[in-house]
């Protein structure tokens, strides 16, 4: 190549790949989205753990702002889960985020025999996910609670889980992890809220789930995923649909929840939870 011409190509792509590497760094070191208050468990308040990057909504604080509505549908509630685990960290975490939500639902509507194959599921998402270790010290005391018809320990012993893989992936070094598996329980919390509101509406019920912030900072959240992660296919289809979700929970100042909104949010997170869910 002509001497001249490699120096001419030298002065547009050098400068070009230095602006590049810096607005990478100064996008990594802009600050995350703030966590709603109300979904912060009590443990991510104190020294150990904290409230950090690798911090992501307590699944546990999730279920709590749903208790009280009408009965999950039992189709809702037993949702089939695939036999073999997903390839991608994105999956993996999505579906753990999911599974752990189905522990809840399945608590809450009384099915303590479908415990058993979430706990042991459980361990084989955490092992696959590097995490097993601390997970599986909670399977023993999550069947035992089961079988005392535990329900309120289920969901504490639940709750640990979650804290305790978000400890060992901050060891990893691996926020994106934990975000994805709020992220999962939170689709999945919202699926068997408003099918068990879509078949029998209250309006003070369904004013629990109206909460535009939540899916706000889900959608925030999908933007910082480092880029191994957004090139999964469907992250911009569920960013839409978080973004179709936060549009519809945001009421008038005297607006109040309508069975039509509730219908409307209930099709729209079933496809988003398709989304999550779906595997090539």
């Amino acid at each position: 190549m002509n001497t001249y011409v490699t120096l001419a190509l030298a002065c547009i792509i050098a400068p070009a790949v230095a602006w590049s590497q810096q607005a990478e760094v100064d996008t990594s070191n802009q600050q995350q989205p703030v966590i709603p208050a109300r979904l912060l468990d009590e443990s991510h308040k104190n020294e150990e753990l904290g409230v950090n990057e690798f911090t992501a909504p307590s699944i546990k604080k999730i279920f709590e702002t749903l208790e009280g509505l009408p009965p999950i549908p039992e189709e809702t509630a037993l949702r089939k889960r695939p036999e073999k685990l997903p390839v991608d960290r994105a999956s993996l975490a999505l579906e753990m985020g999911v599974l752990m939500a189905d522990g809840f639902i399945i608590v809450q509507c009384g099915k303590m025999n479908e415990v058993r194959p979430i706990a042991l599921q459980l361990s084989r998402y955490a092992k696959a996910m590097g995490t097993g270790e601390r997970v599986n010290r909670h399977s023993a005391s999550l069947l035992k609670n089961a079988e005392d018809g535990d329900l309120n320990g289920f969901k504490i012993n639940l709750a640990h889980t979650q804290n305790d893989v978000e400890q060992e992936l901050a060891s990893l070094r691996d926020p994106d992890m934990a975000h994805m598996i709020a992220l999962g329980g939170w689709i999945r919390a919202l699926d068997a809220a408003t099918a068990a509101l879509d078949k029998k509406f209250s309006e003070d019920q369904a004013e629990v789930i109206f909460q535009p912030d939540v899916p706000e900072y889900f959608a925030e959240i999908l933007g910082y995923l480092s880029p191994e992660m957004r090139q999964r296919r469907d992250m911009q289809t569920m960013a839409r649909h978080l973004k179709h979700i936060q549009k519809k929970m945001t009421l008038d100042p005297q607006g109040k929840p309508t069975a039509e909104l509730v219908h409307d949010l209930r099709e729209i997170s079933v496809d988003l939870l398709n989304t999550a869910i779906h595997r090539e």
